[in-house]
């Protein structure tokens, strides 16, 4: 220890304050103008807010006690180890103690919070309980704190404030950064699959009306429409109109650029087979645990926008042959439809996948990633304005057949998915490495 320093327990130079909950069934307790913090409210350096405030008569007739703003709060139950300061005078649960010192010509409060933080690996390590880990008033009180001239601290704590503060302006950098690196990759798909969008529904609503006797009506759920002499009804599970998009280049909810020069539209069941998926009984477990790999929304979810080579679950061919699930081809595009919608994968190698998929296996008039890029740009919740159902929304197999494409030639589908996935390799080496910084800042 240095020269000039000393070491005493904390107990010595600070009062150790409790807290308590006042009773939950009293509802006027919780209708007061007092902050009332819990461990949930630990989420910053300084409490400024707490999710409850509570009423003088709470504080009277409960355990609880308010802790002067500025001084420092630990919790030494649920949470332990966290370290947080006081912006306002407020009042604090059971779960955390108030650390006040009693001399503040002895003790800075500041430098007191620094060395709490410093500790909490300790604090943590003395936990005891068998469901929640806590520390006693005991330990709390009996803490040796090494203390410097009161001059020594302030240096102590400018240095510290300094140095935290630049680390917490180069986290919010290094966060603000992977967020624009995963932008970057977007806006290029915007870019790429929304160009022209007026003049793609100019042409749109010139297409329509050429095959209308009168005026387009409203897309309302009942409205019966005609498109190109077929009579259909939009909305729900009943709906097989092929209409042209919504804001990016797939019809009845993808892309429109259908105005690009050498770009056209179709339907996409004329450039790819719409394939169904299925799950084999779980009530046979000899149906699992092959060598197929079977597709489920989790896997979408983990590698989404990607092509997948593996899956967490495995069938075989006992369980494709007892189902209505089927092997399909290397390059199918698989689309989730329900529970989660809008998740988009392309297989690496021959698979099969549950109900919860469209899977398009893609004509030589289509590239599968091209086709891939094209859901992702729509987005999750674009492709949502194709689904129906008061539980769970889903994509039904009328809407997935009505689906129209606006595409290029076979030579600029090439192009356009050399460049994105070259975008892709960059802005996730970009991520990678910001991701690197914010856990290399947070060890510092």
């Amino acid at each position: 220890m240095k020269k000039g320093w000393v070491t005493k327990q904390l107990g010595e130079l600070c009062d150790v304050i409790g807290g308590g909950t006042p009773p939950k069934n009293k509802s006027a307790f919780y209708s007061g103008e007092i902050p009332w913090a819990t461990v949930r409210d630990m989420r910053n350096d300084v409490i400024t807010e707490t999710e409850y405030r509570i009423t003088k008569a709470a504080v009277k007739n409960s355990a609880t006690n308010i802790i002067p703003a500025g001084n420092v709060v630990i919790a030494t139950r649920v949470g332990l180890g966290k370290v947080c300061l006081l912006g306002q005078d407020t009042a604090i649960n059971q779960d955390l103690r108030g650390i006040v010192p009693r001399n503040k010509q002895e003790l800075v409060v500041r430098y007191l919070y620094w060395w709490l933080k410093s500790i909490a690996d300790v604090i943590i390590s003395e936990g005891t309980g068998a469901t929640v880990q806590g520390v006693k008033l005991p330990f709390v009180k009996s803490l040796l704190i090494h203390l410097p001239p009161l001059s020594e601290q302030h240096r102590i704590v400018r240095i510290l404030d300094e140095v935290f503060e630049n680390i917490a302006i180069a986290k919010a950098n290094a966060k603000t950064n992977l967020q624009n690196a995963s932008a970057i990759f977007d806006s290029h798909l915007k870019s790429v699959f929304s160009q022209s969008v007026e003049d793609g529904h100019k042409q749109a609503e010139t297409r329509e009306r050429s095959a209308l006797d009168g005026p387009i009506v409203s897309d309302s759920v009942e409205t019966k429409r005609h498109h190109g002499g077929h009579e259909t009804r939009t909305g729900g599970r009943e709906a097989t109109s092929r209409h042209i998009p919504g804001n990016l280049s797939l019809a009845v909810g993808l892309p429109s650029t259908g105005a690009r020069k050498g770009w056209r539209w179709s339907a996409l069941t004329d450039m790819a087979r719409l394939e169904t998926g299925h799950t084999p009984s779980r009530r046979h477990p000899e149906y699992w645990g092959g060598m197929v790999p079977w597709i489920g929304i989790q896997d979408a979810r983990e590698n989404h926008g990607r092509r997948i080579s593996d899956t967490l679950q495995k069938t075989n061919d006992l369980g494709i042959a007892n189902s209505s699930a089927r092997i399909l081809p290397e390059n199918t595009v698989c689309l989730s439809r329900t529970a989660s919608v809008g998740y988009v994968v392309v297989m690496a190698k021959p698979m099969a996948t549950s109900q919860d998929f469209v899977n398009w296996v893609c004509s030589d008039k289509l590239q599968p990633d091209f086709l891939k890029y094209l859901f992702v740009a729509e987005g999750r919740e674009g492709l949502l304005r194709f689904a129906s159902g008061s539980v769970h929304q889903t994509i039904y197999f009328p809407e997935a057949k009505a689906f129209y494409i606006c595409y290029p030639e076979m030579n600029e589908q090439l192009r356009i998915v050399r460049q994105c996935d070259d975008l892709r390799k960059e802005t996730n080496r970009l991520a990678r490495l910001y991701e690197q910084k914010i856990v290399a800042l947070e060890a510092l």
